[in-house]
């Protein structure tokens, strides 16, 4: 595919398939595009920064299957470029993903560079069966994400970072006091029958997330792993003998194309709290427990994201620090395009 395009650039851009030729230029305008975002979030990892480091990002994310993209050429030079992956799996089915690393412009260009981009990315998408677009955007950027609406995304997960400053505790109003401390194997049932008001929180309006019933039979297992983990820590809440809430705080994964997570971070994974004592700073003083002892472990940075729609916890989560870094919007398109070409003749 070479196809001259006008995107209110001042000359015609070229879109052509990205290869080998172009991973250096590319590396470059990803150092540039997240130089920019830590200017407006400095808790992002710096080494990204790097020509070098960005080019290492891009060679791994190349090598996830299912990975190809477009280049956009102006004149020859690269002034943008899109690298997608096909995911298929039962949670999302087939769908494809640009992720955080996978699309630069370069400074100056017209971010309507970025729909031109998708559309050759989603011909080649739908054709192979995926209805489900995904993409991660840098939060501070509004040009690109006002382009990306524009192609038709809605806003649906909010990725964030937080320092290990101490939480701010605020005079709670429970009857009684609250003990916290970690759980252990004995606290495994209680755990799991709270866990399941996560799922049911999540399937109400206006959230809408399935939790499918296969993803349920792996939880006692995961607990259990959770539980007896060296670095990993379940925080429970507790009044009168009745588990109020409890969260959970694990050492973050880095895969090999990340620009998101500092370098020992950990994760803030799941904080629930019964409905009848929310806004009573029980998740507040769970959430402060985990910092407190995350900083004691030698973790630097806790990350955690949320669903958009997902309104007690983007209301909270903000309000514990998290400064939102990418949002990942996400496109559905509908499957009937692939049938559906209109009427036709009946005449011989």
């Amino acid at each position: 595919m070479d196809c001259p395009r006008k995107t209110g650039q001042a000359r015609t851009m070229n879109l052509v398939p990205f290869a080998n030729e172009h991973l250096e230029a590319a590396a470059s305008l990803l150092a540039l595009r997240h130089r920019a975002h830590r200017a407006t979030l400095p808790l992002l990892p710096g080494e990204p920064e790097s020509a070098t480091e960005a080019r290492r990002i891009l060679e791994a994310l190349r090598q996830r299957p299912r990975t190809s993209g477009f280049a956009a050429l102006q004149n020859g030079r690269l002034i943008g470029f899109a690298l997608g992956t096909l995911r298929i799996d039962t949670t999302w089915g087939r769908s494809a993903w640009l992720f955080a690393p996978g699309h630069a412009l370069a400074p100056g260009t017209s971010p309507e560079v970025y729909r031109d981009l998708y559309a050759a990315l989603a011909a080649q998408w739908v054709q192979e069966g995926c209805f489900v677009h995904a993409a991660l955007v840098p939060a501070h950027d509004r040009p690109a994400l006002e382009a990306w609406y524009g192609a038709g995304f809605g806003h649906e997960q909010v990725h964030s970072l937080r320092s290990l400053d101490p939480v701010d505790l605020r005079p709670g109003v429970l009857d009684s006091p609250l003990r916290l401390r970690r759980a252990g194997m004995d606290d495994l049932d209680r755990l799991l029958e709270m866990a399941g008001l996560i799922s049911e929180h999540q399937r109400a309006s206006p959230v809408f997330a399935p939790y499918l019933p296969e993803f349920s039979k792996d939880w006692p297992q995961d607990y259990t792993e959770l539980i007896e983990g060296e670095a990993d820590r379940i925080w429970l809440a507790e009044q009168d003998g009745r588990l109020l809430g409890f969260a959970i705080f694990s050492p973050a994964e880095q895969p090999p194309d990340e620009v998101l997570t500092p370098p020992k971070s950990v994760t803030f994974t799941v904080g629930v709290t019964r409905e009848d004592v929310r806004c009573r700073g029980v998740g507040r003083a769970l959430f402060a427990r985990g910092v407190e002892e995350a900083g004691r472990m030698g973790f630097r940075a806790c990350v955690t994201d949320w669903r958009a729609t997902n309104l007690t916890a983007s209301r909270a989560w903000p309000r514990m620090g998290f400064s939102p870094a990418l949002y990942r919007l996400t496109r559905r398109i509908d499957e009937r395009v692939a049938w559906a070409r209109g009427a036709r003749s009946t005449h011989t």
